[in-house]
């Protein structure tokens, strides 16, 4: 099992390398809109504002509160996922790959990746016949993932990782809605 585990961790490393590399070769060409990715609406303080701030206008004050207590939770949770893997960013590991930006903390998973499926994921699960929240959403999910990789601070199995666990946060957070707010919903319909 070992051994198996080896070529496997040996094989994504290529292919995070080959991936990395191919997003890389754009040039300085996109450093701008990487950047506005990143740094700009693919924040996640600047888009749980954003959002908050929008959902209040239309009256959604249920899920505003949800977002930012979703993103609190899932905001504390990964920095001890990354304290735990400890990994590091490309560009400390490898001279070839050029850092537009740099990060302090542990590269595994992304934040950003992690961060942007539950805050989009979130909006999506709770309009679920919204077609432009469904196609936007997950197009900014893979934009600002692809922006990580391309300023260099992130390998792509880190942002793959980063939307498993925004997968597992948004599951656990549905299950717990789900079990909580349906039946007081239900009862306040009988009332």
């Amino acid at each position: 099992m070992n051994a198996f585990f080896e070529v496997f961790m040996s094989s994504v490393s290529r292919l995070d390398d080959v991936i990395l590399y191919a997003v890389q070769s754009i040039g300085p060409a996109w450093k701008t809109t990487a950047w506005f990715l990143s740094h700009g609406i693919g924040s996640y303080p600047i888009m749980v504002a954003v959002l908050v701030v929008a959902l209040l206008l239309i009256e959604k004050r249920r899920i505003a509160l949800e977002i930012i207590i979703i993103t609190a939770i899932s905001f504390v949770a990964i920095y001890f996922v990354k304290d735990y893997f400890d990994a590091p960013r490309p560009y400390t590991v490898d001279s070839a790959v050029i850092a537009y930006d740099h990060e302090d903390s542990p590269a595994m998973p992304s934040r950003h990746a992690v961060m942007s499926m539950v805050i989009l994921g979130w909006l999506v699960l709770k309009h679920p016949k919204s077609k432009i929240l469904l196609y936007g959403g997950t197009l900014l999910i893979l934009l600002i993932g692809l922006s990580r990789l391309y300023l260099g601070v992130h390998y792509p199995s880190q942002v793959i990782a980063g939307w498993l666990f925004g997968i597992l946060f948004l599951y656990i957070f549905y299950s717990i809605d789900k079990r909580l707010w349906s039946p007081f919903k239900k009862e306040i319909r009988k009332r």
